[in-house]
């Protein structure tokens, strides 16, 4: 699949944009590539963009935006099309947008967009984005629901997965989505007919193994990488766990947040496949392989993709690190104190491997805010000294999050709720078992999870006044 073409069509989804570069730019660009990869595909490309873009709206609301913005290009790239085309047709579904019965996606802010007028009111509508809770995956269906949908109505068929894939991963490349799709579709184009084939199915599932693997690990750090605020400490974390020092871990760590920064929501593939396979490198080069672990050296013999999601499964291991500025001291915010509060919330961090990111994370950075406040203040010291009690809460509250997970992972349901239940009343035991059913996973969503563990919080700060 073609560069350009993504990123022409993700352009097309920001009409305003383009204006600045000239109309003639955009009739002619967007043109070449609808050229290029057919309508069909063209089509394709603006659902994925649109799905992944507004999650929350029904199949028929997206597919409404992707047949107009699909029916302005064929428009506007005929022959005979005026210079301003794209631009006009761009202002009309603009309007269209903020009309009272509008057929498109309500996406929450598109009200506030309303009251502006022109490219201003083009530039917010397409700078939209939702930021909801993460969608459940996608469940696999079974052989005999693919077909039975499959052989009900071909024709949809591939638009619908379309939607309902790209909705559940919206903040990975839109190649990856289409890719998936393309296979998926000709799975069961291949296994449907005439009736449902076991062993075409098992051969086609077994070749997109590996590639499954790694789009599942995708869309996990991507959300990371999106939705945490501190994303970075706690990768750092997760990588001490894994056996690296505080500075290989830190560079590390800053080296794949900064790759998922720039790829993440990029619409081509090979942006992000690049990235990653410079990092594998990096990950395994040979000054780091004699401290990690046999596990470890043996996904960096893997290929550059599946080294990533191999390391990802590894056990960690909680790790301590004693030699560190004590936290109401002032050198922690010495630029002599290389890193000092980089360091501190590793070593903090390193302490818990039970936690997910996500869990983990959200902790760090509250400690984080309570000590670059206080190193901003006038006196560093006494502010510190002031926030000693409410950091020390914060640590062993992570304490207590690790050593509920370990538990989880260890316990029965019931033997683990009777095992909440001592100390809590019923709103705070609802609280902790959310969180420990839904978050102690490491492949946990970002979103639900950060404001699961913000509840915790509350309710433990609500109970100790």
């Amino acid at each position: 699949m073609r560069n350009t073409a993504l990123i022409l069509i993700s352009a097309l989804i920001v009409p305003a944009l383009l204006a600045d570069k000239g109309k003639n730019y955009t009739k002619e660009n967007v043109c070449q590539e609808l050229s290029a990869i057919g309508i069909e595909k063209f089509k394709e490309m603006v659902t994925v963009l649109y799905s992944q873009k507004f999650p929350n709206g029904t199949f028929e609301e997206v597919k409404c935006v992707a047949d107009e913005m699909t029916k302005l290009a064929e428009k506007c790239c005929k022959d005979d099309a005026s210079p301003d085309c794209y631009d006009k047709g761009a202002t009309e579904i603009s309007e269209k947008s903020c009309g009272k019965d509008s057929p498109f996606p309500k996406h929450p802010g598109i009200e506030q967009c309303c009251t502006l007028q022109g490219h201003e009111r083009k530039h917010c509508l397409a700078s939209l984005r939702y930021s909801a809770d993460e969608l459940p995956s996608l469940l696999e269906p079974t052989n005999e629901e693919i077909c039975t949908e499959y052989t009900k109505d071909e024709k949809d068929y591939s638009v619908r997965y379309v939607y309902e894939f790209a909705r559940r991963h919206r903040n990975i490349p839109a190649g990856f989505v289409l890719n998936a799709t393309q296979h998926h579709v000709r799975m069961a184009e291949r296994c449907c007919r005439p009736a449902v084939k076991i062993p075409c199915f098992l051969q086609e599932r077994l070749q997109v193994e590996s590639s499954s693997i790694f789009l599942r690990f995708l869309s996990n750090v991507c959300n990371n990488q999106v939705n945490l605020k501190s994303y970075k400490f706690g990768l750092s974390a997760y990588y001490g766990n894994l056996g690296l020092s505080f500075e290989e871990a830190s560079a590390i760590s800053s080296r794949f947040q900064s790759g998922l920064e720039k790829c993440c929501l990029q619409p081509q593939p090979e942006c992000i496949i690049e990235e990653l396979t410079s990092f594998q490198k990096v990950l395994c080069s040979e000054s780091k392989l004699e401290a990690i672990s046999e596990d470890f050296r043996k996904c960096c013999r893997k290929p550059a993709l599946d080294t990533l999601p191999c390391v990802d499964v590894l056990k960690r291991q909680a790790r301590q690190y004693p030699h560190v500025a004590n936290p109401v001291s002032s050198q922690l915010c010495k630029e002599v104190q290389t890193h000092g509060i980089d360091r501190y919330l590793f070593v903090i961090g390193v302490k818990h491997a039970s936690i997910s990111l996500p869990v983990l994370t959200t902790i760090l950075d509250r400690i984080k805010s309570t000590v670059t406040a206080c190193c901003s203040s006038a006196d560093v010291t006494a502010c510190l000294k002031e926030k000693e009690s409410k950091l020390k809460k914060t640590t062993a509250l992570l304490s207590k999050l690790d050593d509920t997970c370990s538990q989880y992972f260890k316990l029965d349901l019931p033997v683990f709720k009777t095992l909440i239940q001592r100390e809590r009343g019923e709103t705070q035991v609802q609280a902790w078992v959310h969180l420990a059913t839904s978050c102690c996973s490491q492949r946990s969503p970002a979103q639900l999870c950060q404001k699961l563990t913000e509840d915790v919080i509350k309710y433990e700060d609500d109970t100790s006044v």
